[in-house]
């Protein structure tokens, strides 16, 4: 069978069954497929996904994206920026060049040229880097004008948690969950509370300031179970208190 002047020019676009193409609320395109994705042109993207195979960026093609997720390896040949790339593996072939703040991977395979930078493992381990270089974090000359709506977005969360940030040097050296429990700890007392929930939130945040673990150790549940109705802000400092005193009790 003969072909149309047209097939003969226009390559022929396959969407699997099982293939998932949405758009988000802040109108990113976002793309599910079953097996191996394989991205040929530039662009924009919520997240890119390959349920049970892998991603492979081409040469010469940059692809900024919020989330990539595949079940096996990330492949990245031209340019990519994303916020989370959750993959068994990430290989940079020898031009490639990656922005990746959080990398959730098994394994990173880096060509001699390629060029890698974020990488962190996760948001606590982001957000503590952060709280011991707040001020220097504040300095970087952001330009408003200049940002796109992801990364504005993104900048103004970053903003955000520095207003969190305590600026005292001894606090940052506490360990990462009880720094970030007492950070969420005074915001919490920020809010009204009747004097018999306050006095427990502010014996929680001088024990944290004073880095007095061991009487923390002894006297957090007691003191969490004394807060009536604990917004958000307390409930989630009382998982980072716990985590942190488990994870301790494990360690030998």
């Amino acid at each position: 069978m003969s072909r149309t002047p047209a097939e003969n020019i226009a390559p022929t676009l396959l969407i699997p069954q099982g293939t998932r193409i949405e758009v988000d609320a802040q109108g990113q395109l976002s793309i599910s497929a079953p097996g191996n994705l394989v991205v040929q042109n530039s662009g924009k993207y919520g997240t890119l996904e390959s349920v049970k195979g892998s991603i492979r960026i081409d040469r010469g093609v940059e692809v900024e994206a919020v989330t990539i997720r595949c079940a096996d390896t990330c492949y990245v040949q031209g340019f990519l920026t994303a916020w989370k790339v959750s993959a068994r593996s990430l290989h940079l072939e020898d031009s490639a060049r990656a922005h990746v703040v959080l990398q959730e991977t098994q394994r990173l395979e880096i060509g001699r040229n390629a060029r890698l930078v974020g990488n962190f493992s996760s948001e606590r381990e982001m957000l503590g880097l952060f709280a011991r270089f707040a001020q220097q974090v504040r300095s970087l000359p952001f330009l408003p004008e200049k940002k796109s709506a992801p990364a504005a977005g993104l900048l103004a969360k970053l903003d955000e948690t520095i207003d969190l940030l305590p600026a005292s040097k001894p606090a940052a050296n506490l360990p990462e969950p009880l720094l970030f429990a007492m950070v969420l700890l005074e915001r919490e007392a920020e809010h009204h509370h009747p004097p018999s929930s306050r006095r427990p939130i502010e014996e929680l945040v001088k024990l944290l300031r004073e880095q007095d673990l061991e009487t923390l150790r002894h006297t957090w549940r007691l003191l969490f179970s004394r807060i009536a109705e604990p917004r958000e802000h307390a409930r989630r400092a009382r998982e980072l208190v716990e985590g942190h005193y488990a994870e301790v009790e494990l360690t030998p």
